[in-house]
């Protein structure tokens, strides 16, 4: 027998809590049934999570749970369907154990009289700050379904930029690696089968086919030392990439490459005006929505540069005075931010500069892959047919010297 604690509602409409002793949680709630009682939460006496929830270790929520929760929500809240009982019926559909765990947390929070925005608060590092701040404007106003459209779509066009990223970027990168493969591959093993003939030659072979040779020789000699010297160097980049002037001066260095550091800026400036302008619409002071903002820029040489507009609105100056960071560049920003405020549109104009943004990064990112796709070809076919023509070059020479 097990002691269980419960929180329920009587018949007369009063709520009740108490203790009951039973073989399991189902029984239990039976037996309060049948005392008048209606359950609404049930826990051991030692405060367990209810049987009906998994028990397994509890991890991280994933991008596609919260874009999951945050859809579901907003159909149900869109049908006006109680908070309780549409997260019940997530409950019972979630798909995964951690989202079952990750709901009923919620749920057991929202019964106990909280709001949602206070129930998901212990899932801040999941969820966000931006998240978080949304559900709460749209508590206060009343419009909670709009603002879990609004996230979800905003969850999804994250997504959908992310894994256009990821699939742009694995064809080059693979090709990268069997580039490398491929001459290291020939200079470790193809090489070698000519060293015995090229050792006769001593000084009169070409100066090609003996810096091949020499390559090859090193790989081979000293493979372990190159790899244990690429490991340190990769660990201690690693660790000074981890520091917070390594991490500035890398950052820095990123976003200064040609093209990719293009990319990357108006991709980050996409993250950033999207989210700052969502906020202003969604009625969050313009102070708490620049704080926000910020965050969502993972590049700390760009966070920097736009920390200061904090302060900035703080001391009562215009916002648009601010946006002077040299990865802007030559552009309208400034100028468009300066008549939105002229005319009160200003969370209109920043979700425009986000799809402006957006658009660009994704045109250039097609220029950047539509030219590096050939052009490791073309080095690859270089680096290749640089060591056949060296041993070729050597064979040749023994020839002319028979």
């Amino acid at each position: 027998m097990i002691d269980f604690q419960y929180d329920g509602v009587m018949s007369d409409g009063k709520a009740c809590q108490g203790a009951i002793r039973a073989p399991n949680e189902e029984t239990a709630r039976l037996r309060l049934l049948g005392q008048g009682v209606t359950p609404v939460r049930i826990v051991d006496a030692a405060g367990a999570i209810p049987s009906d929830v998994p028990r397994g270790r509890s991890s991280r929520l994933k991008r596609a749970d919260i874009l999951l929760f945050s859809r579901e929500m907003a159909h149900l809240k869109q049908a006006n369907m109680p908070l309780d009982k549409a997260l019940a019926m997530l409950k019972e559909t979630a798909d995964t154990d951690r989202l079952k765990v990750f709901i009923s947390k919620v749920e057991e929070g929202v019964r106990g009289g909280k709001s949602l925005y206070q129930s998901l608060l212990p899932f801040e590092r999941d969820l966000g700050q931006q998240y978080l701040v949304l559900i709460r404007a749209g508590e206060t106003s009343g419009s909670l379904h709009v603002v879990m459209k609004e996230l979800t779509t905003q969850l999804e066009a994250a997504d959908k930029l992310r894994n256009y990223v990821i699939s742009s970027m694995t064809y080059p990168v693979i090709l990268l690696v069997v580039a490398v493969l491929s001459v290291v591959l020939l200079l470790a093993f193809v090489v070698p089968q000519f060293r015995e003939i090229f050792d006769s030659m001593g000084d009169k072979l070409p100066y090609t086919t003996r810096l091949v040779v020499d390559m090859s020789d090193l790989i081979r000699s000293h493979w372990m030392a190159i790899m244990l010297g690429v490991t340190a160097v990769l660990f201690l980049g690693s660790r000074w990439g981890a520091t917070v002037g390594g991490r500035l001066r890398l950052d820095s260095l990123l976003l200064d490459l040609p093209l990719f550091g293009k990319v990357m800026r108006n991709l980050q400036f996409a993250v950033y005006f999207r989210t700052f302008g969502i906020l202003l619409q969604r009625g969050v002071p313009i102070v708490d929505a620049l704080r926000i903002a910020v965050d969502t820029l993972t590049n700390t040489a760009l966070r920097k540069d736009f920390e200061p507009l904090v302060a900035l609105v703080k001391a009562g100056k215009r916002l648009s005075t601010g946006f002077v960071s040299p990865y802007l560049g030559k552009s309208s920003t400034s100028q468009l931010i300066r008549v939105a405020e002229e005319t009160g549109q200003l969370d209109v104009t920043l979700l425009g500069l986000a799809d402006r943004y957006e658009d660009e990064g994704r045109r250039t990112m097609g220029r950047v892959l539509a030219a590096m796709e050939p052009l490791i070809i073309i080095v690859l076919g270089a680096l290749v047919a640089f060591i056949i023509i060296a041993i070729l070059g050597g064979v040749l020479s023994i020839n002319d010297t028979i």
